[in-house]
């Protein structure tokens, strides 16, 4: 295991801004930690107190290493999440990574569905940006409660990304949820495919069970509440079934991201 303190970093708060509500973009100057690749995290220490105790998980929303730059989008969910959107630019953060695996055949041909719900469509943003860039086949899903409560349409214009988007009230793009936007692209595309999702338990049950059905390989990252963040505290464990028998893995060191046909649900 790569040792902690070499994985500690202070990183300068270059920008902040509100893109939507409650949601946060920074912007910091961390050449080491801008070799991340999508699927990573980084684990952000909130304050110099006891209180919040823990950090707090964040993907690694965009990776610049040639600037030496990465973006983390955080959304208010609570205290912790609170006080990390109160940073002003010219602070410097502490944070601890590139952490996890990130998603795997993002370099390879087959057309991909980035599928992303919520909060996470943060790291499927950073999959889609290095996938335009290599000119490789994609779509971006993204789903949400309300218009209110995602990136507006030019959010995605600096990187030349078109989402489809859903909302589950109908004020921005088809009304319905993301799940069912991939069941009419699953449909659609007939050419072998990966699915890379990200987003709360229910809706990734769901797309595990679209991918099956249309023959694809799906890769997810699992959202989970971390101690330590490098697989020492056991705090993050989920289950998973393999031949037939649950097994525990961390969801820090061992994914965030896997095979999606492995990761158990529940009956």
């Amino acid at each position: 295991m790569e040792s902690k303190d070499k994985l500690v970093h202070r990183a300068l708060l270059v920008a902040k801004k509100e893109i939507a509500a409650g949601w946060y973009l920074f912007d910091l100057e961390a050449p080491l930690l801008a070799r991340a690749a999508p699927g990573q995290f980084v684990q952000l220490r909130i304050g110099s107190r006891t209180d919040p105790l823990l950090r707090r998980p964040l993907s690694v929303h965009y990776a610049d290493p040639e600037r030496g730059r990465i973006r983390l989008l955080s959304r208010v969910s609570g205290g912790g999440t609170a006080l990390a959107a109160s940073y002003r630019q010219g602070e410097e953060l502490d944070l601890l990574g590139p952490l996890g695996q990130g998603f795997p055949f993002l370099d390879r041909e087959e057309p991909a569905l980035l599928v992303g719900g919520g909060i996470g469509m943060a790291p499927l943003y950073f999959a889609a940006v290095q996938r335009r860039r290599a000119a490789l086949p994609f779509e971006l899903l993204l789903g949400g409660r309300s218009s209110a409560l995602l990136p507006p349409d030019d959010y995605f214009s600096g990187d030349r990304l078109r989402p489809l988007i859903v909302t589950d009230d109908g004020s921005r793009g088809g009304k319905g949820t993301v799940t069912a936007l991939l069941e009419q692209r699953l449909e659609k595309v007939k050419e072998p495919l990966r699915v890379h999702a990200c987003g709360p338990a229910p809706m990734l049950a769901r797309v595990v069970e679209l991918a099956r059905s249309a023959g694809a390989a799906v890769y997810l990252s699992l959202e989970a509440r971390m101690g330590c963040g490098v697989g020492a505290c056991l705090g993050c464990v989920h289950p998973f079934l393999r031949e037939g028998r649950i097994e525990y893995r961390r969801v820090c060191r061992d994914g965030p991201v896997f095979d999606g046909e492995e990761v158990y649900f529940g009956d």
